[in-house]
Order: C-alpha cells, then structure tokens, then sequence
C-alpha cells in the first residue's frame, strides 16, 4: 500500500485547484467538470474608462481568470465567438429591496427580549436573515443587466443592515455575498406603532439620542442593562453608514449628525440635489441617486394648470441635468433604480441625463464602479478583472444606445439568456442571387418584419414577400408572376454574419431545386431613416439646461443675493434708539451691517484709504428708513411638523435642526418688512422644543439663517392646548389636567437639575483626576 505523508496530503490541498465548497449532500452524481468558457472577439468593457476593442474574456466557475487583448484560449475551453459584440460588468443596485419582506404593520405588542424603548429602531433587523429567493424579480433585474444587488428592509428611523446579494438563482447561502453590507438609516419611523417621534425634529432628536446612548451602552451601560438594539448597532457601526433623504434639505441635515458623531453617510438623495449644489457638494458625502424622473405635467386645462406650481415645472426643466451638474461638482454618485415602475425604465431615464450634460462614461460608473466602491465590493463586481465574480452582460451595441439589445447575463459565472445573438437587425436591402436570375429585396422593421422584392433596375414594380425566422434558419416566400417567374418561390436557408448574407436551397415555380443567396448592401438604412429616428428623441432634453432658481420657487433669483456696500440719501430715518427720528439723513450699509447714520455721509471719511469699495447711491427723498421687524413667535420655515406633540417634554428637539430655506412665506415675511424671527416649537407640551433665532435670509441655504451667538431659548406652554385632554382621548399621554402640567414642569426642573450636578460631579471628578470618573448618561432632553 502506498503511504502519503502528512506534509505531502496538506501540500496536495493547498495546491490543487480551489473551486467553490459545498457543504450540503448532493443529490445524485456529482458534476466535477470546471470548463472554461472563452468570449472572443468582443469589445470588452473592463470598466468605464478601459475599453479593449478585440479582446477576450476567460471565465471558469464563478470567476474572471483572464481578459486581455491577445490573450491564449486554454485548450478544451467552450469558446464563444461575439464577434463585434460588447461585453460589460453587470450593474450593481445599491437601494433594492430585492427579496426582503415588508415590515408587518398593525402589530401594537412590544417585541420579545430585551431591546430598546421605541420601535423605531431595528438594529436587529438583517437582510441576510430574511432574504427570500425570488425568481421573478430576479429575472427582471437580470433582463435590465443587473448582477448585484444591496438588499434592505425599508422601514425604521435605525434599519439595521443591508446585505450584498447575486442574482445567480442558486441557493440563498451562496448568493449572499456579504451578509452584513452596510448600516441604514432614515428620518421616517416607518411601522413603528409608538407616537414618539412625530415630526422631523423629533426624528433628528431621537436618532441623536439614539447614537448617544450607544456610546453610554458600549462604554458601561451594557453594566447596567441589557439591550439588543443597542448593542447591534454599536456591531453595525464601523460599516457603510447609508442615510435616506426625503429632499435636497435633509442632505444637509444628515450632514450636520455625521459632524456631531464622526461619521461619514452615504446619503441616498431625492433627485433634487441641483437646487443646494454648493452646499450638497461641500458635504462631501456621496450619493445614491434615483433614476426616476418627473413626467410631464399635464396643463390643457387651464383649472388643472393652476394646481401645477412653478417649482414643480422648474423640478420637471431641471431633474434630468441633476446628475451632470453633481459630477461637474465633484460629487460621486451612484444610481439607484428604487422608485422605477419598471426596470426597464433605467436606460430611456438615463439617456435623458446623458443628453442633458452627464458624461457617458460617468452614467456608466453610476451603475458599476461606484456603487461596488461605496459598500466595499470593488474586489468582486462592478469591473471585468482576473479573481472578480464572472458578473457580465452581453450586449448589441453601447449600453446606452437605443437600439440597444442585452443579449446574456452572466451572474457567478451561470448564464441567462435575454435574446438570441443571431436576432440581429435584418433591415437593409440585398442582392437576391437564383440561379441565373438577379432581383433585389428590401427589409423592413424590426419587430415584424416587412419584405418587398423587385427588379434591379424596376422599383416600382414591387412584390410582398413571407418572412419567416427561427434562430438562424430562415424562409422567403413570394408569388413570382409579376416578376416574370410565374408561381410560387419558396427559398430556405440559413443567416450569417450577423444578418448580413443568407443562403441554402430552394424550389422555383415549376419545382426545380436552386442555390440562392443573398447579400446586404454595405448602408443598411439610409441617411434620412437615421435622421428620422435621432428625432424621435424630444427634442427638449436637447435643449440648454435651464437656470436653477435659489430658492426653486416662483420669487427665486438665478443668482444669490448678495451684500452690497449702499448709502441711501435724504431718508426719514427712523433710527429706534437715543438720536430719535433724523430728518433728511443718510444711512451706510457695508457687509452686512450698518457703517454710518446721519446727515451728509461723506463716502472718502467711510472708506479712507485707496481700497475703496464700488458704492451704490440710492435717493431715498420722502421715504422712511427703519430697521427690519424682528417677530419674536414665529413658526414659518420650519420643516415638516412645527410641533412634536408625541410627549409632555421634548426639550431634545431643535427648531435650528428643520429650518426650511424654501418656505415661501420667508418671502412674504420679507415682504411686509419682516427680517428676523424666533422659530418657536409649537404648544403641543408643557416643555416644548428649543428655539431658533434666524435672519430671513431668501434664497441662502438653511445654515446661513442662525444669527450667530444669539442667546438659546425654549419654548414652555400652558392652557388647553398643552393638556391634550379636549382631543387625546387614548390615555397615555401624561398630563390631562392643569395641575398635572404644573406638575410636570415641577418634576421636569428638579431632574435637570439633579442631572447638571451629576455632570459637574463627573467633570469635577476627571479634572482633579482622584478616580476614574464614570460618566453618566448623555440625556439630550435634560441637556436642553
């Protein structure tokens, strides 16, 4: 008997071909063969800047294991000749939901276990867990060229984590490819059935609170407690960190927690981006785009048309260069086809956006590279290199061509086969060759395709002929008689190069067998059938991208106002203070503040010196002056809910955080002399939120309003409102009574004011450095 030795066994192992293990029982014979599969003759996309125009794809198993320009084909290999065919890695969704439930809604029983206090967290939610096979929707998603997909559970303001997922159709186990892809996030609570929070600044407050207490619970809280949510979050937070957004608005607003918390989002935006490009763009945090587009408003009815507001027209002007304009910034992107009715619809949307300025070879990027880039996956999909997953669709022309047909999608090396190679586009007119007979035929349309043969020098004289196809075989039949071959022609044959030459046997009227063949033309249409089909394209998308307003409403500016240096002259001014009222007097303004007031403002004692500003003079004879009316209880351009009405406290929430830029009644305001105000939470509680005090600054983002170093303040409230008892009636909103609001103002100070001196206990402790100071609790309500 033969003995191998130890060091010889593990050397056999660790040398010997690695092909993908099973670890479940086969049922039936193996199959143990692994032949390589060689795509020649094709144009190779290897990535969207690197392009092979003759090359040659190697695939065994799942994997790339070549591609090149000249590159040996193995012996043994199954070749595959595509010739002039493009072949491209398949795209990557990087916002599906493919094959994981919705959320159950309606349920009001708290979950098992020990997790956290409100539902709207779902840190134990996990793709991979509840990923379902779903031959359907995977087939859809093939068709459109998709090989990967990012896969979550759309429901929580803490969603838990996406998985990476191939739609190769074997089992779940082996195309879930990383179980465990990124951490996702949004403002909304979804099916979460518990009141808090009830508005944006609720939802901002509690997803802060949120990623503070994760700190506490990782620090010693896990001492203390137990808490499941808490504790996969804390797991999930050193992956890609994917944050919804609902408008270009909430870019910022995510922007500004990623600040607080030294995290970095990749931001799934709204499409809108264009409106705030400086501020969205200074972010730094990439995207994830929509593919979906406005349709066009229908205005005929001139009632109708009145519901269409000018900033929706402008969204429809403007969507389609959103992408283009980002790029130009700067931004990296990738696209998303999460919002489509249909997949299909990708390719016209994303036609449109090329032909409103996007670079073509960045649209493809949108749909590969980046998306693999932003979830760690560039080793594996997204390009065609040696060691990455045979992910790669076959196609007919550029991925963004029109006529453009996706032949075979190749996801982990298994092949899926759209439409026939050999369906090519047969138009054109050809040389008909039967025995000593020459006519000729033209081809028409594509889907049904039309045949008329006549002679070659009598075009007028034409005769309908049956087309019929299958594969490559093919039958021509026609009446001859017209043509001077009276009876039936019936020729049978089979198409090459591409549709370009048909030949085989056929039986001339009478019965006798004949070779025949057929040549297409070099032009397979002519210039004006081009030109006819360049047009079918609407010709608006090939207009000039139009202005973006600031705001996007019907009163924005193409440009932003800006400070200017003016001295108003011969005013009645009204200076509101111990000079009174100053009678044809001049008044100075210069970056934003007043330089000068009074009578006869001499422009070389403002501005001594050779650096004299350009200075606009303005006649303000028989016109008064006075300062901007400040509205100290306000609640204009406050973002989606002015009230967090779910609790008796809510000191947490911040009226600065959902401050609405675009909110036309800044305008207004402005416009009955109004120029700074308190943005005051609601009366909803005993203890609201805290205020904001902002300048109306019209068409400016939403960080240019906060007046800088003005005093904080916070909203408290009495009465009826506060008690809720007149229109809560479920009873578990605490108080319902006057002396219960009393009462929760009482308790409300004394725990603020056992938590400072709490905290100065702790500080006190880490400055003289005596112990180890353990830290309390970060309580934002409290903080407040």
């Amino acid at each position: 008997m033969r003995r191998w030795s130890v060091p010889v066994i593990l050397c056999w192992l660790f040398t010997s071909p690695s092909w993908a293990q099973v670890n479940v029982p086969v049922n039936g014979p193996d199959n143990t063969t692994h032949p390589v599969h060689a795509f020649t003759n094709a144009i190779v996309h290897v990535s969207p800047e690197e392009v092979l125009p003759d090359g040659t794809l190697l695939v065994q198993e799942d994997r790339v294991i070549g591609v090149g320009a000249r590159l040996r084909v193995p012996a043994g290999a199954i070749v595959h000749d595509l010739q002039g065919l493009h072949i491209w890695p398949a795209l990557v969704e990087p916002y599906g939901t493919y094959g994981v439930p919705d959320a159950p809604k309606g349920t009001e029983a708290a979950p098992a276990g020990a997790r956290f206090w409100n539902r709207g967290v779902h840190a134990t939610t996990h793709a991979d867990q509840l990923i379902m096979a779903d031959a359907e929707k995977a087939g859809a998603l093939r068709a459109q060229g998709f090989g990967t997909v990012i896969t979550q559970r759309h429901d929580g303001i803490v969603r838990g984590t996406s998985a990476a997922v191939v739609l190769a159709g074997r089992s779940i186990n082996e195309d879930v490819i990383l179980p465990r892809c990124a951490a996702q996030f949004s403002f909304r609570k979804g099916s979460s059935p518990d009141n808090y929070p009830s508005s944006l600044t609720g939802s901002i407050a509690f997803l802060r609170q949120t990623f503070y207490d994760a700190r506490w619970y990782a620090d010693q809280g896990h001492l203390e407690q137990s808490d499941a949510e808490l504790e996969a979050l804390n797991a999930q937070l050193g992956l890609p960190l994917v944050f919804e957004a609902s408008e270009r608005n909430d870019v910022l607003r995510i922007a500004a927690i990623g600040r607080e918390f030294g995290m970095r989002f990749v931001v799934k935006g709204n499409g809108d981006e264009y409106a705030r490009l400086s501020e969205v763009a200074a972010s730094g945090q990439p995207l994830i785009l929509p593919l979906t587009l406005p349709e066009a408003y229908d205005v005929e009815d001139p009632f109708e048309a009145l519901e269409v507001s000018t900033a929706q027209l402008k969204h429809w002007e403007l969507a389609p260069g959103n992408a283009a304009r980002l790029s130009v910034a700067g931004v990296t992107f990738a696209f998303t086809t999460q919002g489509l009715k249909e997949p299909a619809e990708l390719w016209s949307n994303l036609r449109r956006m090329v032909l409103a300025g996007l670079d073509s070879a960045a649209a493809i990027a949108a749909i590969t590279t980046h998306p693999a880039a932003m979830f760690g996956l560039s080793d594996r999909v997204g390009a065609l290199r040696k060691g990455m997953l045979a992910n790669f669709i076959i196609t007919s022309d550029h991925l963004l061509a029109r006529k453009n047909t996706i032949h075979e999608t190749w996801v982990a090396g298994r092949r899926f086969l759209l439409k026939e190679r050999d369906d090519e586009d047969l138009r054109g007119i050809y040389d008909l060759n039967l025995r000593t007979t020459i006519l000729k035929f033209e081809v028409k349309g594509t889907e049904k395709p039309e045949v008329e043969i006549y002679r070659p020098a009598d075009d007028s004289t034409r005769v309908k002929a049956t087309l019929q196809r299958t594969g490559q075989l093919i039958t021509l039949q026609f009446e001859g008689s017209k043509l001077d071959m009276p009876g039936q022609v019936r020729l049978n044959g089979i198409v090459h190069d591409r549709g370009g030459i048909w030949d085989g046997q056929g039986q001339l009227p009478g019965g006798a067998w004949t070779a025949w063949s057929a040549v297409r033309g070099a032009v397979r249409r002519n210039d004006k059938e081009r030109e006819r089909e360049d047009r079918t394209l609407d010709s608006l998308y090939r207009a000039p991208v139009g202005d973006i307003w600031f705001p996007l409403t019907g009163f924005g500016r193409a440009q932003v106002a800006d400070t200017e240096t003016v001295i108003f002259r011969h005013a009645t001014v009204w200076t509101n203070g111990p000079q009174g009222i100053l009678r044809d007097a001049d008044v100075c303004i210069s970056g934003g503040r007043v330089l000068g007031v009074g009578l006869g403002l001499q422009v070389a004692t403002l501005f001594p010196g050779k650096g004299r500003p350009t200075v606009t003079e303005i006649d303000a004879t028989g016109k008064h002056l006075t300062c901007g009316i400040i509205d100290e209880h306000s609640h204009i351009a406050i973002a989606r809910g002015v009230n967090e009405g779910s609790q008796a406290v809510t000191a947490e929430v911040r009226m600065g955080d959902v401050i609405d830029p675009d909110d036309i009644d800044i305008y207004r305001n402005l416009a009955g002399g109004v120029t700074a105000i308190q943005q005051l939470h609601g009366s909803a509680n005993p203890i609201g939120g805290q205020s904001s005090l902002i300048k109306l600054r019209w068409g400016l983002g939403a960080d240019a309003f906060p007046i800088a170093g003005a005093p904080g303040f916070i909203k408290f409230a009495l009465g009826e409102n506060v008690k809720q008892s007149n229109w809560n009636n479920d009873g578990r909103r605490f108080p319902q009574t006057r002396m219960g609001v009393e009462q929760v103002m009482y308790d409300g100070f004394h725990r603020a004011r056992t938590y400072a001196e709490t905290w100065r206990m702790h500080e006190g402790l880490k400055a003289k450095e005596k112990e180890k100071a353990v830290a309390p609790r970060r309580d934002l309500e409290l903080d407040a």
